[in-house]
């Protein structure tokens, strides 16, 4: 089983195709899915037939409660506390640009989980933002300590540009020389925020996995490089992309493949993500 830890929130995309103009009103279309990448992850595993435990946090509210019944209706077992208010994350499309205001309200102030969190699991996937303040940050060092006790291999995602600039680069790539994972997965943009070498693994992990719009970078611990190409994809909506390549990428690990192979099932799952509204892989184009 994976297991996956970090937010549930409700992510709205807002979309102006005219932008926006100070003090006028703009029509608009909205769209409201579920969010955040650790339950996106848990979600989409499922969808394709996986085993997957989210752990968090919503609030005590309606919203909250309709997320936990999306997880649950998915097939999974959501170990989620309610407390405080659930978070929102909003996307404003205009001008071909995204902006993303988050909230992630009652997710961050996760403080404690059940003691049998990790039985059965033999993956765990951390997004890295869980690891950056407390106290959910205390809550998933506790459980990345006993991962690593029992050999259970953990994979990272990277920082947003926000993200970094608040925890730096330098204490990023010294959290993964720490943590040791099996894999970082980034976008590539994320990945030059590190001021890396396009070509450059993250030192520690044991592989660096770079998602590009054209072909996607693999670097083993052992320096060698690889390049898989993506797969062709009717974009419908970007929303939960990189967790469907997540997904699809665990999967097919614990499957057996070799990291390069398990970028093939990452671009296909990715691809099945964007072809959809929401982070989902089921229902019609």
């Amino acid at each position: 089983m994976l297991l996956t830890i970090g937010d549930l929130v409700e992510e709205l995309t807002v979309e102006l195709p005219e932008g926006m103009r100070r003090g006028r009103t703009a029509e608009t279309t909205t769209v409201r899915v579920r969010g955040g990448s650790a339950a996106n992850v848990a979600a989409i595993t499922c969808e394709r037939g996986g085993a997957a435990r989210f752990v968090g946090q919503v609030g005590a509210d309606a919203v909250g409660e309709s997320l936990i019944s999306d997880l649950r209706r998915r097939g999974v077992d959501a170990r989620v506390r309610t407390h405080g208010v659930t978070g929102a994350a909003i996307n404003v499309l205009q001008a071909g640009y995204r902006t993303t205001l988050v909230d992630r309200g009652a997710s961050a102030n996760l403080d404690s989980v059940d003691d049998d969190v990790l039985h059965g699991v033999v993956q765990l996937f951390v997004p890295t933002r869980s690891l950056l303040s407390d106290p959910l940050a205390a809550v998933v060092y506790g459980i990345v300590a006993t991962a690593q006790q029992r050999r259970v291999p953990i994979t990272l995602t990277g920082l947003s540009a926000d993200e970094v600039a608040h925890f730096g680069a330098a204490a990023f790539l010294e959290l993964v020389a720490t943590l040791r994972p099996d894999a970082v997965i980034f976008t590539a943009r994320d990945h030059a925020r590190l001021e890396l070498h396009p070509d450059e693994g993250v030192e520690g992990s044991s592989s660096t996995v770079v998602i590009g719009p054209e072909r996607t970078a693999v670097m083993t611990a052992d320096g060698l490089q690889h390049r898989r190409s993506s797969a062709p994809t009717t974009v419908v909506d970007r929303t939960g992309a990189t967790d469907g390549f997540v997904a699809g990428y665990l999967m097919s690990r614990r499957a057996g493949a070799t990291p390069v192979a398990a970028v093939d099932a990452a671009h296909r799952v990715m691809s099945l993500v964007m072809a959809r509204v929401g982070p989902t892989t089921v229902g019609d184009p």
